[in-house]
């Protein structure tokens, strides 16, 4: 398991890369988990968020908000106030704390409290000591007491002067001599041309002043400044005094440092740095730091002070050994806080620095500052109570300060709110985040006081409204125009900004405003906004009586007389119809029309005969409103209209609904394209319709009167046909009446474009859009693309949506005329329509005749009959239709004109074809006719279908066999090719006639039923064309219709007695469900399916269509057809309810009839025997029942079904059949998914012991499905249920079947990330005792799974001789618990923790358990086994040494050595506890090994099987043992998919195939860590490694030294910088040069792909490689450079070996001599004596290659430094013998050197006699060299240890080496590092590597002028909006903005209040 810190820094990272909102907010929702979980933590988690919400990105902010609150609502609570000591103890507590400050010196205060620390602890352990938690208050105290003395004490009330008092704050003196909030700072927005000239004046400054910024946080980087002088400090010659305590202090301030700057280590790629939010703003002040924008430039140290309520010493960590009269006591690892942490309110920092951001000059940082505020008090209430307060201060004192602080906050609020100029336009409307989101802070604080605890409060709450009173109102704000005359010059913006502050004020406080009588005033300025002459200030002012309508209504009748007038002016007097704010004022009209008291004051003005507010003459005020282009105002507009409706008086009825509101509405309904506003329109319009009959005199002015003038338009317009791709048809403008004279109709579209661009032209860049966006929102018509029939723009699906509905509203209006009208337009006008030859009139008539039926029904009554005229004229015209009267045939249609000109096109190519490639003489080609079916003047020879399909047949057949035999070969292919284009164009043709064809004889059917009151005689023509559309119909509109339709059919069929017909229709029905062959599976398809899961297969399927067109094609058609049978089954279960199975007995039927005859078959055990058309009958009634499940009654769903077909399924559950285990657990999923409360117990109980059953495959794969589907479908709702199926899935993950491994992990890997919610939720129903016992067992595992630190503790039952560490203890714990379950898992501790030892423990302690068990039972499962152990050759000796020291009493066999020694020893390992071997005997010797079985098999350096194509990773796999184990610091090195190799090993499924794991989750992983990525590579990368981290996340343990040990000295790092050489240069260069183009050319023919095989290329770099080691390396005979090197060496009278020639030998020698090696040798050159035999260091020097030892060994040790005593251990020293060498080196202080190869000297050896590390080369992969390097640095080490890596500049190796740099910062959080090897570079880095110009300094930071070059820094570019220079780039903060329907959602005032509560 890795540290929580790295699924912490892919959930930060997602807050900014996620694309879509829903993954930024899961990834906010699981940060909230963290905080939950690891609340200790939360300021942790604060200061990586904090960053995130200064974003630009306005996703990111949001998202980071709302972490933050779903933070800061799981902090501890805190209470300043409490008295913590008694009252009679405190005085003489606080007298003796300030005598030991007085004593004791400070420096000394620290090292004592250390000493008797100790004491104190082992005294509680005894009884002997102070209550604990006494102690603990005195310790507060005590650091009060020390608080008080320092100057940072009297700052703390000096800070108290700095806040803003509410009585002193003057609103309009901040108006006037405040500076505006822009969106950015002027100064701020760099013209591009001058950032590579900032670039180097910042480089400069850089240099000259080397700040070291290390943040406010704990995660900031150290300066190169810091870490010389830290460096340079710890390498100083301590003195013999000193040497121990200076190495310890130097540690821990090491250690300090680097927890400071882990977390920006982890990614710096991706995610930004933290601030200490520990670190409080007073601290700040002491240390003199700058606070910038979340950064502290710090120039103090912290303070060390920890406030730890626990009983235990705060500062030990105290473990219990395995011997009772032993304990282990250690320092304790706390993170350092500052000094006022603990004494002031937890969030008292992340506060301040939002309040100091409120007024950036950036908006995107004011928002960022408002959205934190916003959330810390609405998400944690008591913020309000806490802020400001200080634990020192009694709850007098505190109350006084916290007002203070509110006081300020609401002033720097207010302030905003005045200043801020910022807007984002979304039609035509403002929206200002910065105001609108500091309103709701401002709320938020105002509703978090209390000012019945403290009255000083309330004083606030008036000088708040006061404030925004006057912001609003801006009063004073006049000046004179010429004339002298007063003008006002009000900022609306500050007025928008008061008005906003009002809004969420009074809807959060109500209850204020109400109590104190504000809320006239309220209303004052409610009525100066909506007089105000700016749209945005009137849509505010409007909106803030909607919360407080009930409480305004209760004001005097004159002030809510002025307000009603008021909003209909506003509308009345509008010059702007499609202004902004009209839908906020239609909607306070509309919910202040719901009050009685409304109504009656709108009676009596019209009473007192003020005719100008009747609604006669206000309803039509709205009108233009109708087609506005804002939705939400269309939205208002309808819905105050149907307020209007609903007002059943006189006063209503005044003769306002007239033609022209019937007309408008009609038109509403036909041209809305959005479906919730046209449902609305058709109710506002049947309501209209409806009250104007029931109110009307009908006689006198029948509604026939009113649309008379104007019906014949309605149809003319409703008949308009529709177009195909291609070909539009225009509605007539004469037929459109015009709700406003702005609204545009087609002919005016060029005047509307010129208008437009003239006015965007003369519109300035930095002028307001406010007038221009007016301008050009006026001419705008929203329904041009409908009026022009642009089937392009829209689509057909929403054309025939709105057609069908205004033909339906048709029909309905059509209902209420008298009959003489009816008669006469339906003969006159609908029936002349039929004859246009179009297909859009002819099927809108039979909606329009059936609608017209179907209503005139409804409102006749049961006795109601049609007039048998109606009958008359379309029965006879529409059952031609139906029987296909070859008289009455339909015609082409003239839409499919287009369609057939084209097909006739095709033909012709095809024939003119046979003369071109077939060189056929033209006169034997036949011509075709020009003219095509369906135009006005074609005649019977016209082209049609019938002429096309004779050119494709006949035509083709006659013509080819007349072409000679050579021009047959010749053209057969280009002939082939356009006839297939002919083929398929005619296809094209038939479909299209077919589906309009099918839409008309459905709606004729549909028409006839409805205008018949008897069962048609022949009911096959209805039947056939109903089912047909039901079937094949591509428009839900119209086969809903049809739907609808066969239902009406159906109860027709029932009441004549006609039951099979009905039950007939029905089965066709259920048959159409099962036509998707991936939805229900075909039987005989897949009968041969016995042994595999069929999951597996239908996921394959479903991913094949997708790449297949024909099976694309057909999967469409199969899903219409079960969506048709769908509309239709769930019409008719909602129509008969619990009476479905009777009334439509085989619906029941299809569903039980083939689960009986199974139920049987299994009774008489003969299911083998069941034949393949019952298996095909379960199939499709599981299917049946599956998706019609969710719609039939719950009464049928509980007593029929569930009772009946659950035994049924669990029988097949195990059937033999593939795809009958499949349809039951899908089965079984829904129908827990609809009924968990009954099945999923059911479940528990009966399937899940399938599970675990080793005897059977079949029910270990029928239950493992069975789980899967329950977790896809049930999603979420599976939650209570979740832990029962963890372990059970676990256990499948290492199953011998492939499938039920594959499903297990896939589906554990889905249900693990629901773990963490399942634990607040309440019990489910339902389960017994028994279950909810198991549940509560099943919940201990998962705790213990996914956080080790509650494994529970493991008592070791044998004796080892060590002393366990705290940590120590806790991972033997884990492998206790991982031995108890049978899982297997990767030990990863970093390098030196003693993973040795943890596994000793637990192999000791299961070999003796195992043999105590067999002791008495003498069963199988505890037999004697040996544990293996496979290493590296040079730590068999290690093993062997290690387990006779801590375990003795275990027998252990190295098996390794010769071919010879390890034949003796083949069968001895039965009799021994533990065999060593190698990885490579275990490739050579597999047989032996795979004979026995082991009880452990544990892999040391485990990542060596990393490769799993090798052989040697095959090897090891095929061990068999039941407990698997690996060790390793670096599990991932290079790539993750070696994490797959590893788990291969432990658990081989678990991550699925490699190839499904690399498209899972390495591919995308890899991608999204090339700096080419998108933002979309990025997200997935993300995404996958989350998924990845929480899949492995339970089988990994993984702890750091620096989290872990408080005792271990720093390791320093430092590179040592040489120069090459003259000779090596020149050969240097001349390489370089050369290979440089060869290998341009080796990429190139690998066209650029990195991933290619690049052999050549690492030749060239290894010699490179070499050549910077030493000449003599590459410098062979066969050199062509050979010859001229030694005429040179010859010159210069040098030997090759000569160590000026190398660098690197000469700076080994320099080190060497620094640490005090080899002084003797150059004493003696100077003639000195040295009386010195011991070094002060001692030096592990590593090499890659054996060649380098040797030059080292004999160029500079032997020849230049004799002196130097050292051993050597590489490959020529025996794996048997390597042990010795390194207990001799740790042993003999006076070796002052061992030689080592990093391959063989760089694992698992423990080489702490050493304190320096010298790297001569360094290995491609960081990590090989980190191993090394902690083989001195490890437990047991004491000195500092130096690390110095000896590079040679301005060659490959300096690149290497800042790749490794790169490699390391972006290493993937999954386990620690992982990095890109160089098989991985992409062709830019290798192409790098060759040139030896341009290597940068490791020093150096900016961007270069090359680079700057390369981003286009220098051009200045304009971009697509016109814009250069200044201008483009503010523009480009400017765009990550939102669009209308999120801000909608963020400013909502509802839901604002709604989170208040």
């Amino acid at each position: 398991m890795t540290s929580k810190g790295s699924r912490l820094d892919r959930q930060v990272v997602l807050l900014e890369t996620g694309s879509t909102q829903v993954v930024r907010n899961l990834a906010a929702d699981q940060l909230g988990e963290l905080a939950k979980n690891h609340p200790e933590d939360i300021l942790n988690l604060l200061s990586r968020v904090y960053p995130f919400l200064l974003n630009k990105k306005w996703e990111t902010r949001i998202s980071s908000a709302k972490a933050i609150g779903n933070i800061v609502q799981y902090l501890p609570d805190w209470n300043p106030d409490r008295e913590d000591l008694d009252a009679d103890m405190k005085p003489e507590f606080e007298e003796k704390v300030k005598e030991e400050i007085k004593e004791e010196p400070n420096d000394n205060l620290e090292q004592k409290e250390q000493q008797a620390s100790v004491k104190e602890e082992i005294d509680e352990l005894n009884g002997d000591g102070i209550n604990a938690m006494v102690k603990i208050e005195q310790d507060l105290y005590k650091n009060i007491e020390k608080l008080k003395n320092t100057e940072l004490w009297e700052k703390i009330y000096e800070m108290e002067n700095d806040l803003i008092k509410i009585d002193n704050f003057d609103i309009m003196k901040v108006l006037e001599q405040g500076k505006p909030l822009l969106a950015a700072d002027i100064n701020s927005i760099k013209d591009p041309n001058d950032i590579k000239a900032q670039k180097k004046v910042k480089l400069v400054e850089r240099e000259e002043s080397a700040p070291s910024p290390t943040s406010l946080s704990n995660t900031a980087s150290p300066t190169n400044e810091d870490q010389k002088n830290l460096a340079s400090s710890l390498k100083r010659e301590p003195s013999p005094m000193e040497n121990q305590k200076s190495a310890r202090m130097k540690a821990m301030a090491k250690r300090k440092l680097k927890r400071q700057t882990q977390s920006s280590q982890t990614n710096q790629s991706n995610s930004k740095p933290s601030v200490d939010l520990k670190s409080h703003k007073l601290n700040d002040l002491n240390n003199n730091d700058k606070v910038i924008d979340g950064t502290t430039h710090k120039n103090g140290n912290d303070s060390v002070l920890s406030e730890k309520t626990t009983f235990s010493n705060p500062k030990m960590d105290i473990t219990q050994q395995n011997n009772e009269n032993k304990i282990m006591i250690e320092s304790a690892i706390t993170n350092n806080e500052d000094e006022t942490y603990g004494i002031t309110w937890s969030l008292q920092t992340l506060y301040d620095l939002l309040i100091e951001n409120l007024n950036h000059q950036d908006w995107y940082i004011r928002h960022g500052a408002a959205l934190g505020l916003r959330e810390i008090f609405i998400k944690n209430k008591k913020s309000g109570k806490l802020v400001g307060k200080l634990k020192t201060n009694t709850i007098e004192e505190n109350n006084i300060r916290n007002n203070k602080y509110l006081q300020d906050l609401c002033c720097k609020l207010l302030q905003v709110l005045a200043l801020d100029r910022f807007g984002d336009f979304v039609n035509d409307t403002v929206v200002a985040p910065v105001r609108e989101s500091c309103a709701q802070t401002l709320a938020a604080a105002m509703n978090s006081i209390d000012y019945t605890i403290f009255a000083e409060n309330k004083h606030i709450f008036f000088k708040v409204f006061e404030n925004l009173k006057q912001l609003i109102l801006q009063q004073h704000k006049d000046d004179t125009d010429d004339d002298g005359e007063s003008v006002q010059k009000k900022i609306w913006q500050a007025s928008h900004g008061g008005l906003l502050g009002l809004l969420y004020f009074v809807g959060s406080k109500t209850a204020f405003f109400i109590e104190n009588d504000l809320l006239e005033q309220v209303v004052e300025i409610v009525l100066f906004g909506l007089n105000s002459h700016d749209d945005d200030v009137q849509s505010v002012a409007s909106a803030i009586l909607l919360p407080i309508t009930n409480s305004f209504i209760g004001l005097q009748t004159e002030i809510i007389d002025l307000v009603l007038m008021t909003l209909w002016n506003c509308i009345i007097h509008r010059d702007d119809d499609l202004s902004s704010s009209i839908g906020p004022i239609m909607d306070l009209l509309n919910k202040l029309f719901d009050h009685a008291k409304i109504v009656e004051l709108m009676k009596l003005k019209f009473k007192e005969n003020d005719k100008k507010w009747s609604f006669h003459n206000l309803v039509p005020h709205l009108y233009p409103f109708l087609r506005h282009s804002i939705t939400l105002v269309r939205k208002s507009v309808l819905n105050l209209l149907l307020r209007f409706l609903s007002i059943h008086d006189d006063f209503s009825n005044d003769n306002w609904i007239d033609g022209k509101s019937f007309r408008l509405l009609f038109q509403n309904i036909l041209f809305e394209q959005n479906k919730e506003i046209n449902a609305l329109s058709v109710e506002v319009y049947t309501a209209m319709i409806n009250q104007y009959v029931h109110q009307s005199d009908v006689d006198a002015n029948p509604i026939d009167s009113v649309f008379g003038n104007f019906i014949p338009s309605f149809v003319h317009l409703l008949m308009t046909p529709i177009g195909e791709m291609g070909k539009n048809f225009q509605m007539t403008a004469s037929h459109i009446l015009k709700p406003s004279s702005t609204y545009v109709l087609p002919e005016d579209h060029a005047t509307k474009k010129r208008r437009r661009s003239d006015a965007n032209a003369s519109s300035p860049i930095g002028a307001s859009s406010r007038s221009s966006s007016i301008c050009s929102s006026s001419k705008v018509n929203i329904d041009s693309a409908m009026i022009n029939g642009d089937v392009e723009i829209l689509g057909k699906e929403i054309i025939i949506y709105t057609r069908v509905k205004a033909s339906e509203m048709l029909g309905f209006t059509l209902s209420k005329f008298t009959e003489k009208t009816q008669r006469s337009f339906i003969e006159n006008v609908l029936t002349n329509s039929l004859k246009i030859p179009f297909s859009t009139p002819k099927f809108l008539v039979a909606v329009i005749i059936s609608e017209f039926a179907k209503t005139s029904k409804q409102n006749g009554g049961p006795d109601f009959l049609l007039p048998q005229w109606l009958v008359e004229i379309y029965e006879p015209i529409f059952m031609r239709g139906l029987t296909n009267d070859p008289n009455v045939e339909f015609p082409t249609f003239r839409e499919l004109v287009p369609a057939l000109k084209g097909l006739r096109t095709q033909c012709q190519t095809l024939l003119n074809t046979f003369a071109s490639a077939g060189k056929l003489n033209s006169s034997k080609i036949p011509q075709l006719p020009f003219i095509v079916k369906g135009e006005p003047q074609a005649g019977n020879e016209a082209f049609d279908m019938v002429i096309a399909d004779k050119v494709y047949s006949d035509y083709y057949d006659k013509l080819f066999k007349h072409l000679d035999n050579t021009h047959k070969i010749k053209a057969l292919k280009t002939l082939q090719d356009s006839r297939y284009r002919v083929l398929k164009n005619m296809e094209s043709v038939k479909e299209s006639y077919q589906s309009k064809q099918s839409s008309i004889l459905a709606n004729y059917a549909n028409a006839l039923l409805e205008i018949r009151y008897d069962l048609p005689v022949k009911l096959n023509p209805f039947i056939r064309s109903l089912m047909d559309n039901v079937k094949s119909e591509q428009f839900e509109v119209l086969q809903k219709r049809s739907s609808n339709a066969i239902i009406q059919l159906i109860i027709k069929l029932i009441a004549n007695k006609k039951e099979n017909v009905a039950n007939k229709i029905v089965k066709n029905l259920c048959a159409f469900l099962c036509v998707d062959s991936i939805a229900v599976p075909e039987f005989n398809e897949n009968s041969s399916f016995k042994d595999q899961i069929l999951t597996t297969i239908i996921v394959e399927r479903n991913n094949s269509i997708s790449d297949d067109a024909k099976l694309k094609e057909v999967s469409e058609k199969a899903k219409i057809k079960t969506r048709g049978a769908l509309f239709t089954l769930q019409i008719l279960l909602s129509d008969f309810g619990k009476d479905s199975f009777v009334k439509v007995p085989q619906l029941k039927s299809i569903i039980f009839d083939p689960l009986q005859k199974y139920d049987q078959l299994s009774t008489d055990h003969n299911t083998e025997t069941m034949s393949a058309q019952l298996g095909s009958n379960i199939v499709d009634s599981l299917g049946v029942l599956r998706i019609i499940f969710p719609f039939i009654h719950k009464e049928l769903q509980e007593k029929e079904l569930v009772s009946k077909v659950l035994p049924t399924l669990v029988a097949l559950l195990v059937n033999e059949y593939s795809v009958l285990r499949f349809s039951s657990a899908l089965t079984f999923a829904i129908l827990a998914k609809e009924l968990p409360v009954l099945v999923l117990p059911f479940i528990l109980k009966n399937v899940l012991p399938f599970v675990n059953n080793a005897g059977s495959t079949k029910e270990r794969q029928g239950g493992v499905e069975l789980i899967h589907h329950l977790a896809e479908q049930m999603d979420s709702d599976i939650l209570p249920y979740v832990v029962f199926f963890i372990v059970p899935l676990l256990g499948r993950m290492s199953d011998s079947d492939t499938d039920v491994r594959d499903i297990a992990t896939k589906t554990f890997a889905s249900i693990i990330k629901l773990v963490p919610l399942e634990e607040g939720i309440k019990d489910p129903e339902g389960l017994s005792q028994e279950f909810m016992e198991g549940r509560e067992r099943e919940r201990d595992f998962l705790q213990q799974m996914m956080d080790p630190a509650k494994a529970k503790p493991f008592k070791l039952p044998v004796a080892v001789n060590a002393t366990l560490r705290k940590y120590q203890q806790e991972g033997v714990n884990w492998l206790a618990f991982l031995n108890k379950y049978h899982l297997h898992g990767i030990l990863c501790d970093d390098m030196g923790l003693g993973k040795t030892l943890q596994t000793i423990c637990i192999i000791a302690s299961d070999h003796y358990m195992r043999a105590e068990d067999y002791q008495k039972t003498k069963s199988v499962e505890t037999r004697p086994l040996p544990s293996l152990i496979v290493c590296p050759p040079s730590l068999t000796g290690h093993w062997e040494q290690e387990f006779n020291q801590y375990s003795p009493g275990l027998k252990v066999l190295v098996y390794a050595g010769s071919p010879s020694i390890r034949q003796t020893l083949r069968n001895s390992f039965n009799k021994c506890s533990i065999v060593v071997t190698s990885y490579d005997v275990v490739r050579n010797d597999l047989d032996v090994i795979k004979h026995y079985n082991y009880n452990y098999c544990v892999l040391d350096e485990g990542h060596i099987i990393k490769n799993s194509n090798s052989k040697l990773s095959s090897s090891v796999k095929e061990i068999r043992a039941n407990h698997r184990l690996i060790l390793s610091g670096t599990p991932i090195q290079n790539n993750v998919l070696e994490l797959w190799s590893l788990f291969d090993f432990l658990m081989p499924g678990f991550l699925g195939t490699q190839k499904a794991f690399q498209e899972k989750y390495s591919k995308p992983i890899v991608q999204s860590r090339n700096a080419k990525s998108s933002s979309k590579e990025q997200e997935r990368g993300v995404l996958a490694l989350e998924a990845l981290h929480k899949q492995v996340l339970p089988f990994m343990l993984r702890r750091l030294k620096d989290d872990v040990l408080s005792d271990l000295p720093p390791k320093i790092i430092q590179d040592y910088y040489c120069d090459l050489s003259d000779l090596q240069k020149q050969l240097y260069q001349d390489f370089t040069k050369k290979q440089k183009k060869s290998v341009e050319m080796e990429l190139d023919d690998n066209n650029g792909d990195a991933t290619e095989p690049k052999q050549h290329i690492f030749q060239a770099l290894q010699y490179m490689r070499k050549l910077c080691n030493h000449p003599s390396l590459v410098l062979t005979s066969s050199h062509p450079q050979y010859s001229q090197a030694m005429q040179y060496l010859k010159a210069t009278h040098m030997d090759i070996h000569d160590i000026a020639h190398a660098p690197k030998l000469g700076a080994l020698r320099n080190l060497l001599l620094e640490c005090g090696i080899g002084l003797e040798d150059v004493e003696k050159d100077n003639n000195l004596s040295t009386a010195t035999v011991i070094s002060q260091h001692r030096v592990l020097v590593f090499c890659q290659l054996k060649d380098m030892l040797d030059i080292i060994e004999n160029d500079l040790f032997k020849k230049n430094m004799p002196s130097v005593s050292y051993m050597r251990l590489d490959r020529s020293v025996d794996s048997r013998d390597r042990q010795s060498v390194v207990r001799k080196f740790n042993e003999d202080p006076s070796i002052d050197v061992l030689l080592l190869s990093t391959k063989v000297g760089g694992l698992g050896l423990n080489l702490t006699g050493a304190d320096t590390v010298i790297f001569v080369e360094h290995d491609w992969n960081p990590m090989n060299d980190l191993q090394a390097m902690d083989r001195a640095h490890r437990l047991g080490q004491k000195k500092v240890v130096n690390v110095y890596r000896i590079i040679t500049k301005g060659t490959l190796e300096e690149k290497i080496m800042g790749l490794q740099k790169f490699k390391m910062n972006i290493a993937s959080t999954v386990v620690n590092q992982q990095n890109a090897g160089l098989s991985s570079m992409d062709t830019h880095q290798l192409l790098d590597l060759f040139d030896s110009t341009n290597v940068k300094s490791s020093n150096e930071n900016g961007v270069e002028a090359g680079d700057a070059k390369k981003n286009g820094l220098n051009d200045d570019i304009v971009d697509e909006s016109g814009l250069s220079g200044k201008a483009k780039a503010a523009m480009g903060d400017l765009v990550e903005l939102w669009d209308e329907k999120q801000y909608e959602d963020e400013y909502n005032l509802d839901n604002f209040i709604k989170n208040l509560k």
